[in-house]
């Protein structure tokens, strides 16, 4: 038996972990630019409302542009990001119990390509990045969805669909997904790093297997 008829899950930090909790964005900087300072630069530019979400994206990708990125110096930089241990079992579970399964997320579609092909989610909202015959970075397009946007696409997705709130539950580990965790009917901070986030989630789950989500998702 299913206890929400939507399950939307975070990607960074949640279905995915790197070292010491760097997120694909900073990884890809410090492969690929020699630092991630970048990221706390932008993230403070646009939290003060003078880099919009889009424009940040546009200047960590050209920055990889620039330096020659590949998709497949892409992916040798997303070498040290790993799949969370039980994450795809987690995933069909909710999927075999009749969850609508939903991926909304600031991460890049190439880290999911990477670490979950054939990924069990019914729908996948993030950022892509394009690439030329010869794998170079050709185009981008910045996720609306990240940040406040997460929580206006549940919405969305919830009236769509016809599901109620209060039946749809969000998994998240960031400050990102604060938007949507007041949004939800019921929210999981898995491993969370941010202390907002574990103030509003209605349980926190630590754990090294996604699977000891389940008991809080399943009925």
């Amino acid at each position: 038996m299913r206890r929400f008829d939507l399950v939307a899950f975070d990607v960074d930090g949640t279905l995915v972990r790197g070292p010491q909790d760097l997120t694909v964005w900073e990884l890809l900087n410090q492969h690929f630019t020699g630092t991630s300072e970048h990221n706390r630069e932008r993230y403070a530019q646009y939290r003060a409302g003078k880099l919009s979400y889009a424009d940040w994206v546009t200047l960590d990708v050209t920055g990889w542009q620039e330096a020659g990125a590949t998709r497949e110096g892409m992916i040798a930089g997303l070498g040290p990001l790993q799949l969370v241990d039980g994450s795809r079992e987690t995933l069909v579970s909710l999927r075999d119990a009749g969850c609508k399964v939903v991926a909304i997320s600031g991460t890049l579609d190439i880290l999911l390509e990477h670490v979950l092909p054939d990924p069990p989610f019914h729908e996948i909202y993030c950022n892509h990045i394009g690439f030329d015959e010869d794998g170079r970075i050709d185009h981008w397009e910045a996720t609306p969805f990240d940040m406040e946007g997460k929580a206006r696409l549940l919405r969305t997705i919830a009236l769509r669909d016809g599901i109620p709130l209060e039946r749809c539950a969000y998994v998240g580990d960031s400050g990102n997904d604060v938007w949507i965790a007041r949004e939800a009917g019921f929210c999981v901070a898995f491993n969370p790093k941010s202390a907002e986030l574990e103030e509003l989630a209605n349980t926190v789950v630590r754990s090294t297997d996604a699977r000891d989500l389940l008991p809080h998702l399943l009925g």
